[in-house]
């Protein structure tokens, strides 16, 4: 029995400590669990924790980054504008499941869906610079992009969706006009939003306004064509300067024959008249060429009194040929005008310049140019329109009956570059340049027009009283004055020039010797210097000019006296010669009676 309990108890002591060992088991895994289940949360914990301040720290940064974006549109110097154009990318995408592959051709040949295009395309939002660049107060007015859309640019829409289509971006410059009216030229571009590139939801636009930097652009082109112009001009008036020297070097021996025909066709009347007719035909040649040099050479301004019927007269002489018989002319020019002080060439270009606008309104079907001078008294109630002080003026009215002006033209025509003729009849600075040399001198001009009927410049210039002694130099005598057997070395180079010259000269009583090589007068000048009373030579000659041959001349005798002739020369003129001491200037073809004074008042 004590065996048996004594086993008994063993086998008790056996099974709890058994037990013992599953509990402090269990109680391990259960504290096991506790912990790993309490790290967890609180790994959950710190995580969640991280997950709020990343979303934290990244709404503020979107908030900052928002912020940002919305200081920069709404402060930006350039037009800046969000659209939306998902309607439009809905409707490509039907048009391109419906196998459409060419949108250009596609809103070529059909124009009706393009405009609906442009409605279905939403402004959303708009800067302060678009606003003011479109000259509007009202976002509503910008909403739609065809509201501001040039009239009949609906093509400017279809290079914005084709663009899109293919590079995602779209750049044009065009022009466009404000809601107030005015005009504008734009650089515009457009890109798609980062994201929105199958949604076309966001697509951001920049407007850059260059209409003044395409103004000066233009103004600069129209300045380099007036440089041209001018290089030109310089051209013909160079080319001019030689055609003159030699005509007037044909038309000296004309000239100088007829008249010498005509003082030995003193018994012949019907002689006496053939040569009456040649030398009046070569004024006429020699008067020509003189126009033709003040329109085409630039000349240093000479202000002096300048009787502008005269220039009227000279002007009507050398248009009067040019006029189609469909083109009449009527003149009125009042006799014993006083003159005006003023530049002859710039004169003849203001009245050239009125002229020219004339007939070009009368090109196609004819009409009348008339010219009216009177001299007008202008008082204070009439200079409403002018800005002149009252006082006496010279008034110049030229008309023509052409197709004439509105009034929106009229307030333009005297500004700079504007012009209403096609590229090759003008360049548009004529009559602001003839606005500007008329106030510069005191005067005005003023304009009336009606269309279809005609139009009319009024010119007023102030006139000048002189004393008529002033304006004549030297009182010719009633008899051309004759030599008294002076000895006359005459040079030049063209043989004819110097034959005529010097049979003139004969027979005005002198003795003359003849070169026609400035280096043989200067070696005829060098044996004969002591019986030389005046040199008369050329200008333009070979191997030696006649200011060469005057200053080796001067040297040998200092006392000698010298002429200098010439057909043209930009060189020297009247007030150049009679600086560096020349005695008398003249200009070809010479006049035997102007001769005969220019000889004689030198050696007197």
């Amino acid at each position: 029995m004590q065996s048996s309990s004594a086993r008994i108890s063993v086998s008790g002591a056996v099974h709890r400590q058994h037990l013992e060992n599953i509990f402090s088991q269990e109680n391990f895994f259960v504290v096991s669990g506790l912990i790993t289940v309490l790290f967890l949360i609180l790994l959950l914990v710190y995580l969640n924790h991280r997950k709020k301040l990343v979303i934290l720290n990244t709404t503020e940064e979107l908030l900052i980054a928002e912020a940002r974006y919305r200081h920069l549109f709404e402060q930006s110097p350039i037009s800046l504008w969000e659209e939306d154009l998902s309607e439009v990318r809905q409707y490509l995408d039907q048009l391109a499941r419906q196998g459409v592959t060419d949108f250009h051709r596609y809103f070529t040949t059909h124009p009706n869906l393009l405009r609906l295009c442009a409605e279905k395309i939403r402004i959303v939002e708009v800067n302060a610079r678009t606003l003011d660049l479109y000259e509007t107060d009202s976002v509503d007015d910008l909403r739609r992009l065809s509201h501001f859309l040039p009239e009949e640019s609906e093509w400017i829409v279809k290079e914005e969706l084709v663009e899109l289509l293919q590079h995602g971006k779209f750049e044009i410059t065009v022009m466009n006009r404000t809601f107030g009216g005015r005009e504008l030229t734009i650089e515009l571009r457009a890109v798609v939003a980062e994201g929105y590139e199958h949604t076309w939801k966001k697509v951001y636009v920049s407007v850059v306004d260059i209409t003044e930097q395409t103004k000066l652009k233009k103004e600069k082109e129209q300045y380099e064509k007036q440089l041209q112009q001018t290089q030109k001009l310089e051209a013909i008036g160079s080319l001019a300067g030689g055609i003159a020297h030699d005509f007037n070097n044909i038309l000296s021996p004309i000239m100088g024959r007829a008249e010498l025909m005509l003082i030995e066709s003193k018994g012949n009347p019907v002689m006496r008249e053939h040569c009456q007719t040649i030398l009046e035909a070569s004024k006429r040649a020699r008067d020509l060429i003189k126009q033709i040099l003040a329109f085409s050479r630039e000349v240093d301004q000479e202000i002096k009194p300048v009787y502008l019927s005269n220039v009227l007269r000279d002007i009507i002489q050398l248009v009067r040929p040019t006029l189609p018989t469909t083109i009449a002319l009527e003149i009125d020019i009042q006799d014993d005008l006083s003159p005006v002080m003023a530049d002859v060439t710039q004169l003849h270009q203001v009245v050239m310049n009125l002229v020219t606008n004339a007939f070009h309104a009368m090109e196609e079907k004819g009409g009348t140019l008339a010219f009216v001078l009177r001299e007008k008294i202008l008082k204070y109630q009439d200079l409403s329109e002018y800005t002149l002080s009252p006082g006496r003026y010279l008034q110049l009215q030229i008309s023509d009956t052409g197709h004439g002006m509105d009034e929106e033209t009229l307030g333009k025509i005297f500004n700079p570059y504007f012009s209403t003729k096609a590229r090759d009849k003008g360049t548009g600075l004529g009559l602001a340049v003839v606005h500007g040399i008329l106030r510069s001198y005191g005067g005005d001009i003023h304009v009336q027009s009606t269309v279809d009927k005609g139009t009319m410049f009024t010119v007023y210039l102030p006139v000048v009283d002189i004393c008529e002694q002033n304006e004549v130099q030297s009182p010719r005598q009633k008899q051309t004055p004759m030599g008294n057997g002076e000895h006359i070395l005459l040079v030049d180079d063209e043989t004819a020039i110097a034959e005529v010259t010097g049979d003139m000269l004969t027979r005005l009583g002198y003795k003359v010797t003849v070169r026609v090589s400035s280096v043989e007068a200067l070696e005829a000048f060098r044996n004969l210097s002591s019986q030389i009373d005046l040199v008369i030579t050329d200008l333009t000659m070979p191997q030696m000019t006649g200011l060469q041959l005057y200053s080796k001349i001067k040297k040998i005798s200092p006392s000698v006296r010298v002429i200098i002739c010439t057909g043209f020369s930009e060189q020297l003129d009247h007030r150049k010669s009679v600086a560096i001491g020349v005695d008398a200037y003249l200009n070809k073809p010479v006049l035997m009676e102007d001769l005969a004074y220019a000889v004689h008042s030198v050696l007197q």
